[in-house]
């Protein structure tokens, strides 16, 4: 197994590096948001380019062929290995992928606000629901 190495790059690199990503997906009509996440973030070095995009129609089937697409517009425009760009279609993501996506990565941009309240909010929700029963569950294992 090949271990990917860190990259280490300044804040302005960084930077460019998101505008341009931005640049590439909001010009793509199917993308309804993106974000940006991960280490690429604000760690001092990272191993790829975190970015979750939320589609107005995809079906599941199409996740995979759509992620490497994307990736491969992304890594073309911005001169980077295709392999340092790591796409995650939303639409699917399991509810706490998402929640830690909404929480700590930062949005590029929405074209459609309502939607994207509607899903953070629907998020949140099912994550507050789920510590519940969680707590719930474990008092039951713990004996009194």
């Amino acid at each position: 197994m090949d271990k990917k190495e860190y990259l280490s790059m300044s804040q302005s690199d960084r930077q460019k590096i998101t505008n341009k990503i931005k640049e590439v997906l909001f010009a793509d009509e199917r993308i309804v948001f993106a974000y940006v996440f991960g280490s690429f973030l604000n760690s001092p070095s990272h191993r790829d380019i975190d970015v979750g995009i939320y589609l107005d129609n995809i079906a599941r089937k199409d996740v995979f062929d759509g992620e490497l697409e994307i990736s491969k517009k992304i890594s073309e425009a911005c001169e980077l290995p295709i392999d340092l760009i790591d796409i995650k279609i939303l639409n699917f993501a399991p509810n706490h992928f998402l929640n830690n996506v909404f929480k700590n990565g930062a949005i590029l941009f929405s074209k459609n606000e309502k939607l994207l309240s509607k899903i953070i909010e629907e998020t949140s929700l099912n994550a507050v629901a789920n510590e519940y029963f969680a707590y719930q569950s474990l008092k039951e294992l713990v004996p009194k």
